[in-house]
């Protein structure tokens, strides 16, 4: 690789883009398809600005590529470089109306879209643009204006609105607990199929609160989300675990009910952030208050029958 002459200019815009794009991405193809350009037009930019700087910027690896050192440390560069600009034109944009939102995949289909409706119709000036996205919101994420985020560690506290607090109950479809019996102990619970979502310990967590005996939670059927986990159970595979405020309205339609009808507290509660913290936005604020009243409403009652467990952390 040439090693450039000293100089001061700035390469090109488009190559910086192109690379903080696949970095932030983590791949090229991803980074193809945010830019509208092709796989093969992403890797020409990235090999453009290593020419240029004469560094390199992913090393080659046996399945893929990996960001290098001068690569991590120009990428966080570059996506505060581009925040920052994005949200100079923001400002210099105004309001526009239209707000991009940014849930996990279970609160998004579960509670989220079941009720935007109600918002729609009372703020038709307001566009919610809705994004359904697995991956953990991260600060460095620059594609949102409002986000809901279910872990805490990446994020500045000051930057956490708390919105609602998990609770966690067994459920399965009718036909299942018909089947099934009663429930007294965690010896009764094992001989039921346990459904999880992936790299969750919700039932670690709810059963070491409800305290009667020892279950093994390490056995089961594993999904990639909560909602995906539920689906199952509705068709009668086994039994999930869930927060109540996501399935109101299976329990209400009945195509789920509580197998053990005690709620205990949860390692996830849901937080919202907002990019607008310093110059907040009037649409965005009234959005937030919807969600906060919705989320309020919803944390106000549990279902008939069920009752909580008093809040204690398990060990």
């Amino acid at each position: 690789m040439k090693v450039p002459q000293a100089t001061n200019r700035v390469p090109s815009l488009n190559a910086l883009k192109a690379f903080e794009s696949a970095a932030r991405l983590g791949g090229i193809a991803r980074a193809a398809d945010e830019l509208c350009v092709t796989e093969s037009a992403v890797s020409r930019q990235i090999r453009s600005l290593e020419d240029d700087l004469g560094i390199v910027l992913f090393e080659r690896i046996h399945r893929g590529v990996r960001l290098s050192r001068e690569g991590q440390s120009l990428s966080a560069t570059l996506s505060s470089a581009f925040e920052l600009i994005r949200r100079g034109v923001d400002e210099a944009r105004g309001p526009v109306g239209e707000i991009r939102f940014r849930t996990p995949p279970t609160f998004g289909t579960r509670w989220l879209l079941p009720r935007l409706h109600r918002f729609e119709a009372a703020n038709t000036d307001i566009t919610v643009r809705v994004s359904v996205l697995w991956a953990c919101t991260l600060p460095v994420h620059a594609d949102h204006d409002v986000a809901i985020v279910f872990s805490r560690r990446h994020w500045p506290e000051d930057d956490l609105i708390p919105l609602m607090a998990e609770r966690l109950m067994p459920v399965c479809s009718p036909a299942f607990r018909d089947q099934f019996g009663p429930v007294e102990s965690a010896a009764d619970l094992a001989r039921g199929l346990l459904l999880h979502c992936s790299g969750s310990k919700d039932w670690v967590w709810w059963s070491t609160q409800w305290n009667r005996g020892h279950l093994d939670c390490s056995r089961g059927e594993v999904f990639d989300t909560m909602d995906m986990a539920l689906r199952a159970a509705e068709s009668g595979r086994g039994i999930a675990i869930a927060d109540v405020a996501m399935i109101a309205d299976d329990l209400e339609l009945g195509r789920l009910v509580p197998l053990v009808p005690f709620t205990s507290t949860g390692p996830d509660d849901l937080y919202l952030v907002r990019r607008d913290r310093d110059r907040p936005r009037q649409d965005i604020d009234r959005f937030v208050e919807w969600l906060m009243a919705e989320a309020g409403a919803a944390m106000a009652t549990l279902p008939t029958g069920v009752k909580a467990i008093p809040a204690a952390v398990p060990a």
